[in-house]
């Protein structure tokens, strides 16, 4: 079905280089769920609401599942009404204007130079576990340069691989909530009474809100990843029906695997305060019940599931700054620079800046700080969204939504709700370097105001003989 266009409109999948229609439904849920990875989530991120919630880490991971929840209905119904490979950042450019979206540009560009790093120093570090001879930064770096090599290749077959590698991972978390169930010692009952070790002895005190609250965002972090569906709104079949409810099922299915595993590692630990002291709280609980050869079998699968999320991460971020590009969001040349795409559609500088942000930190820097530091980040991104949702809903109520999310406004107003009091409970500095880029950014772009499009609003969404998305929008001003 061909779209007619008006002077004033021009059509935005026509000025895509993607390559459109290589993704069947099954093979972006598996990159959603890649980029969740409940493996990687729960093994890099439980050490920290651990030591700040205690055995509270579980309720953390409850209330974070609550707000991912509604953060999913609200990405899912805005993600359908304005599709791009910019995902978040499209739909808070088109819902809220330029300039927000521009902001979430930025922000989005710290991610992807920082996450993918830490990610890929945490698998180094468990690999040089394994492997003692192995230095932990230059094993990162290499395993950046692979990733680096994967994402230039053809779509499907890098999807193929981030699939395959995807049964792996899953295989590895829910055997290890298999024995940590078995293994079940916990004298107090975390659920009910919640604790954590008094700093001025050994002896266990109760779990204060705060606490709870801190624990928010890094389990927040955890789940992040279940947008990534929209990121490939251009290369998708049947993405208008299929993309938004891909986002749900992957929502879903990590919340209820990592909420099992965190519950189950909980339930496990035979003492607390040596499982805070351990630099790596799951492998102690993994060696407690699983043996040593069994917690060196599930280091293996971690490992793969820590490189299979770098490169799902990486997949995504480079085609949110595509999108920026070929919607002239960055200064001058840098526009054509990020459009670019290489000979199998896919974008090619925004890889290699990638490459070389997260290279330099997999070298020097160990990047065990910056968990809570990219929470807070991407929680900041979660508020800009569900802000767009309700604006949407109110202001674009006549557009075309391939699902609409239930109980509108409950799912958004809880997430705004969520989000800004686990902001509230952050520390100073993380909230200052966000505040600091957000402030940068905004007044970068009211200054570049007049170079900047106009917000883009879709007037109909139609779908073409392979049931691909084909929007026509025209340009406000």
């Amino acid at each position: 079905m061909s779209v007619h266009l008006g002077k004033d409109n021009y059509d935005f999948a026509d000025r895509s280089a993607l390559a459109k229609g290589s993704l069947k439904p099954i093979n972006t849920l598996a990159i959603a769920i890649a980029a969740i990875s409940p493996t990687t989530s729960v093994f890099l991120v439980y050490g920290t609401g651990l030591s700040s919630a205690g055995t509270g880490v579980i309720w953390a991971f409850i209330i974070a599942g609550f707000i991912a929840i509604g953060m999913a209905l609200s990405y899912a119904e805005v993600g359908s009404v304005f599709p791009s490979a910019g995902g978040a950042y499209t739909i808070v450019r088109r819902a809220l204007g330029p300039i927000w979206g521009g902001i979430t540009n930025i922000l989005f560009l710290v991610l992807g130079i920082v996450v993918t790093a830490s990610i890929l120093v945490a698998a180094a570090t468990y690999l040089s576990s394994l492997i003692p001879a192995l230095p932990v930064n230059w094993t990162a770096l290499v395993m950046m340069v692979l990733v680096t090599f994967l994402s230039f290749q053809k779509i499907s077959p890098t999807s193929l691989v981030t699939s395959l590698m995807l049964i792996l991972e899953l295989g590895v978390i829910l055997t290890f909530t298999f024995f940590a169930f078995v293994h079940s010692s916990f004298s107090i009952n975390p659920l009910t009474h919640p604790v954590i070790p008094s700093p001025h002895g050994g002896t266990l005190i109760d779990v204060g809100i705060g606490g709870l609250l801190i624990a928010v965002v890094p389990a927040l972090f955890a789940y992040n990843g279940y947008d990534w569906p929209l990121y490939f709104a251009e290369e998708s079949t049947h993405a208008k029906r299929m993309l938004p409810r891909a986002v749900l099922w992957a929502a879903g299915i990590s919340i209820i695997i990592e909420l099992g595993a965190v519950t189950a590692a909980t339930f496990a630990i035979k003492n607390l305060p040596a499982v805070l002291s351990n630099p790596s709280p799951l492998s102690l609980i993994a060696k407690q019940t699983m043996g040593s050869f069994g917690a060196k079998i599930l280091l293996i699968g971690v490992v793969i599931a820590m490189f299979d999320t770098g490169l799902a991460g990486n997949l995504a971020y480079a085609r949110i700054y595509y999108a920026a590009g070929r919607d002239q969001m960055w200064p001058g040349k840098l526009n054509k620079f990020f459009s670019h795409t290489n000979s199998n559609q896919v974008p090619t500088y925004g890889f290699l800046v990638l490459l070389v942000g997260n290279g330099i930190l997999s070298i020097f820097d160990s990047l065990n700080n910056l968990i809570t530091f990219v929470g807070v980040i991407i929680v900041t991104i979660y508020l800009l969204v569900a802000i767009s949702a309700l604006v949407c809903r109110v202001r674009d109520k006549d557009l075309e939504r391939g699902l609409k999310m239930p109980l509108w406004p409950i799912p958004p107003v809880v997430a705004i709700i969520g989000v800004v009091i686990a902001l509230s409970q952050q520390t100073p500095r993380d909230l200052v370097i966000t505040g600091v880029i957000v402030i940068i950014s905004l007044t970068f772009y009211i200054l570049y105001r007049k170079n900047l499009p106009g917000r883009l609003t879709v007037t109909s969404c139609e779908i073409d003989a392979n049931s691909n998305i084909v929007p026509s929008i025209k340009q406000d001003e």
